[in-house]
Order: structure tokens, then sequence, then C-alpha cells
């Protein structure tokens, strides 16, 4: 037997109290019985000849164009840096593919936020000491270490078995370190 919807629940406690709703959560067969029962109107109902409000006129958004490739796996923002008068936050790519051979490409990109502006890329680089792991399996990670620092984790199984653990450090835009 199938739990009433809370809907039901609720208004079955409005009715008859929060005692027998645990009961009919717990009795089987109780719930079914909910639906048979009056129920009293909820204090927030709205009386049933005024209609619903209509929602303020919301602008007309503009249409959203994505023209993501497939290949792409996962983009994500994370972390901050500033660099003279700019700042903004970092953005990783991640794209699998490479047809025959297993290959997994990281790309960071240094997004300018400014109040007013739409944000924008003020520089993008490929992680090439993933890159030099093509043809074994790499899963990539990243976390914040503090402003400025970005730290690429790229975890790597090679085709003998053996792991390796390949670390690389994004800093101001355009900035990465070579592997740790």
């Amino acid at each position: 037997m199938q739990p009433a919807l809370p809907a039901v629940r609720a208004a079955w406690a409005r009715s008859c109290g929060a005692a027998v709703l645990a009961l009919a959560c717990l009795v089987p067969g109780m719930a079914a019985q909910a639906e048979a029962l009056p129920v009293a109107p909820a204090a927030d109902a709205k009386p049933a000849d005024k209609p619903a409000e209509a929602p303020a006129d919301v602008p007309k958004l503009p249409e959203l164009k994505l023209d993501v490739p497939a290949d792409v796996h996962s983009i994500t923002t994370v972390g901050r840096w500033t660099d003279k008068k700019q700042s903004g936050s970092y953005r990783v790519i991640v794209v699998h593919g490479g047809g025959d051979i297993l290959l997994t490409r990281v790309v960071v990109q240094w997004v300018r936020e400014k109040t007013g502006e739409p944000p924008s890329i003020v520089a993008s680089r490929e992680v090439e000491a993933f890159a030099a792991y093509a043809g074994n399996a790499l899963v990539p990670s990243w976390r914040e270490l503090e402003r400025n620092r970005l730290q690429l984790v790229g975890d790597v199984r090679l085709v003998d078995g053996q792991r390796k653990r390949v670390r690389v450090l994004a800093t101001t835009p355009g900035e990465l370190t070579d592997p740790i």
C-alpha cells in the first residue's frame, strides 16, 4: 500500500489532529481512510470565488544559446584571483575524448568579473602537465588553497597499473606552475 501524499496527510492533520497523523504514518490502511474524512479549510486558504493573482509582469529573457561541445565533461567555477585592478574567478573545463586513445584534457580560464559588465575571459590555458599522460586514465580534481592559488590535481593510472599524482597551481591570469 502506498503512503498518503503529504498534502493529504497535512489536510487530515488539520482536521483530526497531529496524533492521528502520526498514527496514519504507522498503521497500514489508515492513509487510505484519510481521503474519506472531512477536511477543515486551512487558515491560509483563499476563498474559492476569488481567483489567484496573476504574477507581476516578468521581463522577457533573451534567448539562451549554449554551444557546448558534446565531449565537454564538466565546467566548474571555483576560487578567486586578483591581479592589479582586475579580479574574478577560475573556470575549469574538463574534456573527454580523443577517438581511439584515452584522453582527458583540462583547461583553466581566468574569468574577470566586474560590476555592471558581463564576465569576460582574461586568459585560458590547457594544463599541459595532464596532457602528457594521454592514453592513461586521468581523474582531475581541484580546490582553492587561498586567493590566487588554485590547486589542480591529476590522479593518473598508468598502463602498467601504477598510480601517479600530478599537481599544478593556477595563480594570476595565464600563470600555471610546473608540475609539483
